[in-house]
């Protein structure tokens, strides 16, 4: 049984043609330029080797030049969000319909999340938002940070399910017994490891979980 579900939040509650994590990255780069000097030129190369060898670029930036974490979380989240993402009708009532305890599972700092979901009118529906700071910068897919957010959780993992829009962040859920969707909006059809069921858009998400639990 389902008793409890774990949400990603960008890309994954709204469409990555929304643009707010264009702007993010954006400001990302914009942060290793001005702040850490790094060359224009040389910034997507090292932002994707800290992505495939840390999870994210802040975990490379805190591991491999000891930045202050903090300073960029607010630097690269200091965005409009009202400016890209409004009031969705059918996410609210999609959360509506699912009887289960929801919560936010983020690389991204609480009040950001916060902003989105706000943004979103679907506040009220998450109990609680784990976010990077809670998983003390060790962001997904460490497993360190599913192993916090599990301890916390009031369910045993095989009573939870996660979605997210990245194939990797769900393998170390499902191999905490956790039941995994991903949010697959490219029409591929084929699930990578650890990846339990597809939903191809969010609205999809309560009739997939309800296919879960048929299973």
């Amino acid at each position: 049984m389902i008793r409890y579900i774990l949400f990603d939040l960008d890309d994954t509650l709204y469409p990555t043609s929304a643009g707010l994590m264009d702007d993010i990255s954006h400001r990302m780069n914009e942060f290793m330029i001005t702040r850490l000097d790094v060359p224009a030129n040389d910034v997507a190369r090292q932002r994707k080797d800290y992505w495939e060898r840390y999870g994210t670029t802040l975990r490379g930036l805190y591991i491999e030049r000891h930045i202050d974490p903090q300073a960029f979380l607010n630097f690269v989240h200091d965005v409009q969000v009202a400016k890209y993402l409004g009031a969705d009708a059918r996410l609210d009532a999609m959360l509506r319909a699912l009887p289960q305890t929801k919560s936010v599972f983020t690389n991204a700092p609480g009040d950001y999340a916060r902003r989105v979901l706000d943004a979103l009118g679907v506040a009220h529906h998450f109990e609680k938002i784990f976010d990077i700071n809670y998983i003390e910068y060790q962001s997904k897919p460490n497993a360190f940070a599913y192993e916090q957010v599990v301890a916390a959780l009031p369910v045993r993992a095989d009573e939870c399910v996660m979605i997210d829009d990245t194939p990797r962040n769900l393998a170390p859920a499902q191999k905490l017994g956790m039941k995994t969707i991903l949010l697959n909006r490219e029409n591929h059809l084929t699930k990578p490891n650890g990846v339990d069921t597809i939903a191809q858009t969010i609205y999809d998400v309560a009739k997939t979980i309800q296919d879960l639990e048929d299973f």
